[in-house]
C-alpha cells in the first residue's frame, strides 16, 4: 500500500478512537490569556506551561479559576492557597510537589454501531519540583487505565515528564534536558483535537512528551522555545523514535493578545503511525486573544508533510481548530470548538469536528468537565468495490463517517 494511502488509513480509522481514549494531562489553561498571562512561567515550573505548579500559580488558581459564590477572592489566606494539599502542610521553600486525579466517563458512538460506554482513570499522577538558585527540575510518575501510553515505564505506569535545568535572569531563560513537553503550538489540555492528538500531529501534553534537550527564553514581548528531540526512550525499539528539532515563537504585541509560529522537523526509521520510514514536518501559525474580558478566541492552523525516503513521495495535509471560550461568572466556563483535517495524499477527504463543552471550577482545586464532540470523519482511501481487498461489487461506500462521544470528568489537583 502507498504510504500516502497508509497514512491516510491510520489517521482516519484511529481518529474514531481519539476521544474514548482520551486521558487528559496536566493542566494547560491558555485562556488565562483573559487575565493578562500571556506567559506561563509564573505559574508552572515548565516555562510553557502545564503540569506542577508552582507557590505562585496554586495561589492565582484559587484567586482566579474557582467560583467564589459571592464570598470574593481568597487571595489573603495562603495557607489554605499557595501550601501543598490545601494548606495541609507547607513544604522548604526549594521543594514544590503537586498532583492530579482525574477519572472519567466516556460515551461513543462511532456510525451504526452501538453506544459504548466505559469508565476509566485517565490520569493519577504525583509530581516534585525543584527550585533551588538557578536549579531547576520536574519529574512525574502515576497510573492511568490501559497500558498503552507512549508515556509507560512499565505497563499502566507512567511518567509523563522528567527533566533538570538551568534557569538565569528572573526565569527569563532556561536550558534543560530530559522528557519533556515537546514545544509546538496552543499548549491546552484538549489533547484529543486534531491539532494535537497522537494520530495527526503528536504534539500532546498526554503522552507526546520526548527526550531532548530545549531552551526556553520568556521575556515581555517574545516568549519561545527550541527543542533538540533524540526520540521517545521510553518505547522501543529505536527505529520508532523521532529525531529531529521543534520550536515555536510567540509575540504578545498589546495586552490579551498572543501570535505564535511553531515548526517541527523529525525522522524515524519506522514511524509509529505508518510503519515505515518517515520524514515529518509540521508547521503552522497560532493566535490567543481577549477581546472582552470574558470572550477568549483561540486558533490554530498547522501543515503537515510526510515523505519516505525511499520513494521521495509525500503527502501534504492541513488541521485546524477555532475555539471560543465564555467565563460569563468566574469559575463557569462554556466552550465551543470547531475542527477541521486534510491528512492528504492522492485522495485528501477531509474530516470535520463540533465540539461543546461546560467546565465548572467548583471547589479549591477542583473541577469538572462534559464534553459532547461530534465528528465527520472521512472513510479513508480504500479498494474499488469488487476489487481484490475491496467491499463486494456493487456495494455502497461511504465517504464518512458519523462519530458522536460525550466525556464527563472529574478532576482535582494538589
Amino acid at each position: 500500500m502507498p504510504i500516502v494511502h497508509r497514512l491516510r488509513v491510520v489517521l482516519a480509522s484511529l481518529a474514531l478512537l481519539a476521544v474514548a481514549l482520551s486521558s487528559k494531562s496536566a493542566a494547560a489553561y491558555p485562556w488565562m490569556i483573559r487575565h493578562e498571562y500571556s506567559g506561563c512561567v509564573q505559574c508552572h515550573v515548565d516555562p510553557d506551561g502545564a503540569g506542577l505548579l508552582t507557590e505562585y500559580g496554586r495561589a492565582q488558581g484559587e484567586t482566579l479559576l474557582r467560583m467564589h459564590y459571592g464570598s470574593g477572592p481568597v487571595e489573603d489566606e495562603p495557607g489554605k492557597v499557595k501550601d501543598f494539599l490545601w494548606g495541609a502542610f507547607k513544604t522548604p521553600d526549594w521543594l514544590l510537589l503537586g498532583g492530579s486525579f482525574r477519572p472519567a466517563i466516556i460515551a461513543d458512538k462511532p456510525g451504526s454501531a452501538a453506544i459504548s460506554s466505559t469508565a476509566l482513570l485517565m490520569e493519577a499522577d504525583l509530581r516534585v519540583g525543584i527550585q533551588a538558585g538557578g536549579f531547576r527540575a520536574s519529574g512525574s510518575a502515576g497510573a492511568v487505565s490501559t497500558s498503552g501510553s507512549l508515556a509507560s515505564i512499565a505497563g499502566p505506569l507512567v511518567s509523563r515528564e522528567h527533566w533538570a535545568g538551568y534557569s538565569w535572569g528572573d526565569d527569563t531563560f532556561m536550558v534543560r534536558a530530559g522528557r519533556i513537553n515537546v514545544p509546538f503550538g496552543i499548549r491546552t489540555i484538549e489533547h484529543p483535537l486534531w491539532v494535537r492528538a497522537r494520530q495527526t500531529t503528536r504534539v500532546d501534553i498526554d503522552d507526546g512528551q520526548e527526550h531532548g534537550v530545549a531552551f526556553d527564553y520568556s521575556g515581555t514581548l517574545f516568549r519561545g522555545s527550541l527543542m533538540g528531540i533524540l526520540g521517545n526512550y521510553q518505547i522501543s525499539p529505536d527505529a520508532f523514535r523521532d529525531r529531529g528539532y521543534s520550536g515555536y515563537l510567540e509575540m504578545a504585541p498589546i495586552t490579551r493578545l498572543a501570535i505564535g509560529v511553531s515548526s517541527l522537523v523529525t525522522h524515524a526509521a519506522k514511524d509509529i503511525n505508518l510503519l515505515a520510514a518517515d520524514t515529518r514536518q509540521l508547521h503552522g501559525v497560532y493566535v490567543r486573544t481577549s477581546p472582552w474580558k470574558p470572550l477568549v478566541l483561540m486558533a490554530e492552523g498547522d501543515v503537515m508533510i510526510n515523505t519516505t525516503p525511499v520513494s521521495q513521495a509525500s503527502s501534504t495535509g492541513f488541521v485546524s481548530m477555532l475555539q471560543a471560550d465564555v467565563e460569563p461568572v468566574q469559575g463557569l466556563h462554556l466552550i465551543a470548538t470547531g475542527e477541521t483535517l486534510s491528512p492528504g495524499g492522492v485522495a485528501p477527504q477531509s474530516s470535520y469536528g463540533i465540539w461543546g463543552a461546560v467546565h465548572w471550577f467548583f471547589a479549591p482545586h477542583a473541577d469538572i468537565r462534559v464534553d459532547v464532540a461530534y465528528r465527520s470523519l472521512a472513510a479513508g482511501a480504500q479498494a474499488p468495490p469488487g476489487t481484490p481487498g475491496g467491499p463486494p461489487a456493487g456495494a455502497a461506500v461511504p465517504t464518512t463517517i458519523p462519530d458522536t462521544s460525550v466525556v464527563a470528568q472529574l478532576h482535582v489537583y494538589l
